[in-house]
C-alpha cells in the first residue's frame, strides 16, 4: 500500500515537470544538481549565501530605520504644529475645503509665539503656544507625564513646560516662572519693556525628543491676552499623516490672503537628514546584494565552459538559441530567488524579536529602551525586486557565453 502511494505520488512529480518547458525544466535541473564540479558548486552556495545575507541586513536595518523615523515622527510632530495658518476672521472659505478633506484630523484655534522664560536661577529661549484644552493633539494628551490637563485648564495663567526645560530650570508642578515676550511690550521712561506676567507650573510634558527643552504650553485665552490679540487669527490644522503637510501647505498657500507655514520651517532638516541617513544605508546594503549577485556571473560562467559539449548537443538536437538562453538565467535567477526571499523571511522573524535578542545577548541601547521596529510589507517587496533585478543583470552575460558556443568546434573531436 505504502509502495503504490509512493509510486503514484513520484508519478505526480514527474508528470508536473514534463509538463514545464524544457529550458526551465533543465534549468532546474542544473540548479539541482550537486554532482560534477564541486568548486563551482562552492562558489553558487556562496552567492545564495550573500544575497541571503545582504537580503536579511538590509530587511533589518530597514525596519529599525523605519521604527525610528516613525517614532522621531510622533515624538516632535505630535507637538509641534503641522501647518499654521494666519487668515482675517472673515475669510472663512478655505475652513470649508478643509472640511472636506479626509487627510485632515482637527482644525483648531492656536497661538505661537517666542518668548523668554525666567526661574529663580535661570533664563532661556522658549517657544510659547497658546491651546485650548478641547483640541490638544492625542500625542501631547497622553504625554504629560506629572499634573493633570483638567487642571490646566481650570486655572489661570498656567503653564504646562518640557520635562528637559524643567529640569534646566530646576522647578516641578505647582512653582511659578515669569514668561517675557520679546515681540510684545510697551515703551516707558526707562525704555523698551517686553510685556510679562507670572505663571504657575501646572504639568510636565515628557516627548522623549529635543522639544522638551523648549516647549511652553499656555491657554490660548492666557496668551491672547498677554499679547492684546483678543481675537485669534492664527489656525493649527492637524494631518493624519505629518509628511502630506507639503501638499496641502501648496495648496493653501495658493490663497493670497492666507499666510501659510508649516512643520518643515522649524524640523525639515532634521527629518531631510534622517531620511538622507536612511536612503545611504539602504544603498550601502543593497551593495553587498549586488556583489553576492555578481557572485552568480562567475559561478555560471565556470558552468557554461564545465557544460559546453551538452551545450552542443543540445543545439544540434534543434534548441534556440532563446531557450539555451533561459536555461542558464534560470539557473542564476533561481539562485537569486532562494537567497532572496529566505534572507527576507530570517529578516522578517529577526526584526520581529530583535528587542528580545538584544535582551537575550545582554545588549542595550542607551538612549532608548526598546528599538522601535516597523516592517513595512511595500519596502520588503522593493528589496526583494532589488535583489532579483540584480540577479537578473547578473545572469546577462554567462547565459549570451552559452548561447554563443559553436557546436561544430566543440564536437570535432568528439
Amino acid at each position: 500500500m505504502i509502495d503504490a502511494t509512493l509510486s503514484s505520488n513520484v508519478g505526480i512529480v514527474l508528470k508536473i515537470r514534463m509538463q514545464l518547458p524544457v529550458s526551465l525544466w533543465i534549468g532546474l535541473r542544473y540548479s539541482q544538481s550537486r554532482k560534477g564540479n564541486a568548486f563551482i558548486s562552492f562558489i553558487s552556495l556562496f552567492s545564495i549565501a550573500g544575497i541571503f545575507l545582504g537580503v536579511m541586513a538590509l530587511t533589518i536595518v530597514s525596519s529599525v530605520m523605519n521604527g525610528f523615523e516613525g517614532d522621531l515622527k510622533k515624538r516632535i510632530l505630535g507637538v509641534i504644529p503641522h501647518i499654521i495658518v494666519e487668515a482675517d476672521n472673515d475669510n472663512l472659505a478655505w475652513q470649508q475645503k478643509l472640511a472636506a478633506d479626509n487627510s485632515v484630523l482637527q482644525l483648531s484655534p492656536f497661538l505661537q509665539t517666542e518668548a523668554l522664560v525666567q526661574a529663580p536661577r535661570q533664563l532661556t529661549g522658549v517657544v510659547m503656544q497658546g491651546v485650548t484644552i478641547d483640541a490638544l493633539p492625542s500625542f501631547m494628551q497622553h504625554a504629560l507625564m506629572q499634573g493633570s490637563w483638567q487642571q490646566f485648564a481650570s486655572q489661570r495663567y498656567a503653564v504646562v513646560l518640557g520635562r528637559g526645560l524643567a529640569e534646566q530650570l530646576n522647578v516641578s508642578v505647582g512653582a511659578q516662572v515669569r514668561l517675557m515676550l520679546a515681540n510684545a511690550g510697551s515703551y516707558t521712561p526707562m525704555g523698551w519693556v517686553p510685556r510679562q506676567r507670572l505663571f504657575t507650573v501646572t504639568g510636565i510634558l515628557d516627548t522623549g525628543s529635543d522639544v522638551d527643552r523648549v516647549i511652553v504650553v499656555t491657554g490660548l485665552a492666557d496668551l491672547q491676552r498677554l499679547l492684546s490679540q483678543p481675537d485669534t487669527t492664527a489656525w493649527r490644522i492637524t494631518l493624519a499623516d505629518p509628511f502630506t503637510a507639503p501638499l496641502l501647505s501648496a495648496k493653501l498657500a495658493q490663497d493670497p490672503s492666507l499666510k501659510v507655514t508649516d512643520w518643515r520651517q522649524s524640523h525639515g532638516k532634521l527629518f531631510a537628514a534622517v531620511a538622507m541617513e536612511k536612503g545611504m544605508m539602504w544603498l550601502m546594503l543593497l551593495l553587498i546584494v549586488a556583489v553576492a549577485a555578481f557572485n552568480i556571473v562567475s559561478a555560471l560562467v565556470m558552468m557554461v565552459t564545465d557544460k559546453q559539449a551538452e551545450i552542443a548537443i543540445l543545439k544540434t538536437l534543434g534548441m534556440t538559441d532563446k531557450q539555451l538562453f533561459n536555461i542558464f538565467a534560470m539557473q542564476g535567477i533561481s539562485n537569486g530567488v532562494v537567497g532572496a526571499i529566505s534572507g527576507a523571511i530570517a529578516g522578517i522573524l529577526l526584526s520581529w524579536q530583535l528587542n528580545n535578542i538584544l535582551s537575550v545577548l545582554g545588549l542595550h541601547i542607551s538612549s532608548v529602551a526598546v528599538l522601535p521596529i516597523d516592517i513595512q510589507l511595500q519596502q520588503i517587496l522593493l528589496i526583494l525586486l532589488s535583489a532579483v533585478m540584480l540577479t537578473l543583470l547578473a545572469v546577462w552575460y554567462p547565459a549570451r557565453k552559452a548561447v554563443r558556443v559553436n557546436p561544430a568546434e566543440i564536437l570535432r573531436d568528439e
